[in-house]
């Protein structure tokens, strides 16, 4: 599966890289017991089912099924090819991987890489032209005034853009960058006429990064009234702007210690926040929340505090967002800026613990969606349909109902009127996406009995206890198991190596990798396992048998059809030596 990679450098990447970090920088995980738990990223679920152990370096979803090891997990999340996996951990890890010119150029990876390594670059260029060139004063003068220190500055890497027209072009042909390439990038822009000039004049510069610290993008901002008054990278192979939030690489270990994540708008709000040590925030860069971001920022928490600035564009991005985030999962509160404020001129005048005064007085989903639904009037029952499907989507029965009580008395309504408005509304068949999760679960377990169900379980049996591989494969022969998928993996237990699942990986197809994750993974019910091997596989001779002697019986009977002789004598032979074979295994089994 390795292809034009050695196996010993696969081993290698796979031995230096820690499959619960590599998960965990885009799941959630929680230590429970000897492994980590989270909300699978492969299928949509409120319960925590996905489980990655340290131990066998292997990761599962007893919900959807999905296992592998950490290769699999970023060739599902990334849509990575299995070099591509490997040369990502392996660039993280320190390690050389040797490719030919035909495994590297024009790969996902090795274009990513590129794109990476330009960026940073041009960051770079920026960076310095903010701190050391004169051209740059203004720019300079506009973050004093904005009360951005030196040592912010640094922390978010912000840059100036020159005003000319070439400056950025000609820094970049004199490093023999691509120019065709940091066209795609947006760095810069192809006239009518085809000539190249810079994307970004005379604007101050806010590197865009990715989770893992990668720089993306960039955010331009002009220091006097022309328009537009912020100006982004176009899309690109590595820049989605609603796939990202800005600051989040910074942030995350924040927003996991704090529990909570604040969502801003804008880059000055986080930069502003972050130099008054208010570290579990990050911005939506732009006014509209998608689910992909919901979904990165779920790696890291479940609750959030919505704080976008209060104007009437922000209140109305504020509802989208809530009910989108809450349809993923998340526990939604919202803070209201005083004085129409937006969250950076709010933290500069009054500092970051006025701030968190604020962020504690949050409204919860539902009082703010009354609110703000109560301003714009209307009826008590028009009041009633704009929160159901909020009520709806709360994750605890206990929670529903506290819920359901506060709207009944915010709306003057009897409990019982609210809670069969919300009965109604669940019956409506819009909203099966609530059932996504079973409906996972439902496939898995179809999927767990289209196989036998002792050949599976004496081979997970064999799988934490190889040494009566052997003696089960002389009694069971070649034949064992069935199954084409679980032949495949007692092939690799029968080699007499140590179990080693996470290298087994690498020589499995999907399905395959999915099974033998789940062997592993599912708890082995308590009893003595050299009982239950043995009982086991007593139970799997016996069925053998059977199958054996019912096909005899049919070709038997097919023989007597036809009148062949020869035939019946022979069949009529072979049910006697099976029956002969048979007799010890019955005796054993009514011991």
């Amino acid at each position: 599966m390795g292809g034009l990679i050695p196996d010993e450098v696969v081993e290698s990447v796979r031995q230096a890289t820690d499959i619960v970090q590599v998960i965990g920088e885009y799941v959630r995980l929680e230590k429970k017991g000897k492994n980590f738990v989270g909300i699978c990223p492969f299928h949509q679920e409120r319960d925590p089912s996905f489980t990655v152990s340290p131990e066998k370096q292997i990761f599962y979803c007893f919900g959807c099924g999905t296992g592998g090891n950490v290769f699999k997990f970023l060739m599902l999340q990334e849509n990575l090819t299995f070099p591509e996996a490997v040369y990502r951990l392996a660039r993280q890890a320190g390690i050389t991987v040797p490719r030919t010119e035909r495994h590297r150029e024009g790969t996902r990876a090795w274009l990513e890489e590129q794109a990476w390594e330009i960026n940073a670059m041009v960051r770079d260029f920026y960076h310095h032209f903010l701190i050391h060139r004169p051209e740059a004063e203004e720019a300079r003068s506009y973050l004093e005034r904005r009360g951005v220190s030196r040592h912010t500055r640094e922390i978010f890497q912000l840059g100036y853009a020159p005003p000319g027209w070439d400056t950025l072009l000609q820094f970049l042909a004199s490093r023999n960058c691509s120019l065709h390439r940091a066209v795609d990038l947006g760095l810069l822009t192809r006239g009518e006429r085809g000539k190249l000039y810079d994307r970004f004049r005379n604007r101050l510069i806010f590197p865009i990064y990715n989770a893992q610290g990668r720089v993306v993008g960039f955010g331009g901002r002009v220091l006097d009234d022309s328009q537009p008054k912020y100006l982004n990278s176009p899309e690109s192979s590595i820049f989605n702007k609603g796939k990202l939030l800005f600051g989040l690489h910074l942030t995350r270990a924040a927003i996991r210690e704090k529990g909570y994540a604040i969502i801003m708008e804008g880059y000055m709000d986080v930069i502003t926040a972050y130099q008054h040590g208010v570290r579990n925030v990050v911005a939506s860069l732009g006014t509209s929340l998608t689910a992909e971001q919901g979904h990165l920022l779920s790696r890291y928490t479940r609750d959030v505090v919505i704080a976008y600035d209060a104007d009437t564009a922000g209140v109305a991005a504020s509802i989208r967002g809530l009910d989108l985030l809450q349809q993923i999962g998340f526990r939604v509160r919202v803070v209201t800026i005083p004085e129409g404020k937006d969250p950076d001129e709010y933290i500069r005048q009054h500092g970051g613990e006025k701030w968190q005064q604020l962020v504690e007085t949050a409204a919860p989903l539902l009082d703010y969606k009354l609110n703000q639904a109560a301003k714009n009037g209307g009826s008590s029952a028009s009041l009633l349909a704009q929160v159901l499907p909020n009520l709806a989507a709360m994750p605890g029965e206990a929670e529903r109902e506290e819920g359901i009580r506060r709207v009944a008395a915010r709306l003057s309504l009897s409990w019982e009127a609210v809670r069969d408005a919300l009965r109604r509304f669940n019956k409506n068949p819009g909203r099966k996406w609530l059932n996504s999760d079973k409906i996972a679960k439902n496939k898995h377990n179809i999927l767990a009995n289209a196989y036998n169900k002792a050949e599976l379980f004496l081979l997970q049996l064999l799988l934490h206890y190889p040494a009566y591989v052997q003696e089960v494969r002389q009694r069971l022969g070649e034949s064992f198991p069935r199954e084409p998928g679980l032949r495949r993996i007692f092939t690799l237990v029968c080699r007499g190596e140590r179990v080693d699942p996470a290298a087994w990986m690498d020589e499995l197809n999907e399905e395959e990798q999915h099974l033998l994750s789940r062997l592993l993974m599912e708890k082995i019910p308590g009893g003595d396992p050299v009982k239950m091997i043995s009982d086991l596989t007593r139970a799997v001779e016996r069925s053998y048998l059977q199958e054996q002697r019912e096909r005899l019986v049919q070709e038997l009977a097919e023989a007597e059809r036809v009148g062949d002789q020869g035939r019946i004598v022979r069949v009529l032979g072979d049910l006697q030596k099976l029956l002969q074979k048979s007799k010890p295994l019955l005796e054993r089994g009514n011991e």
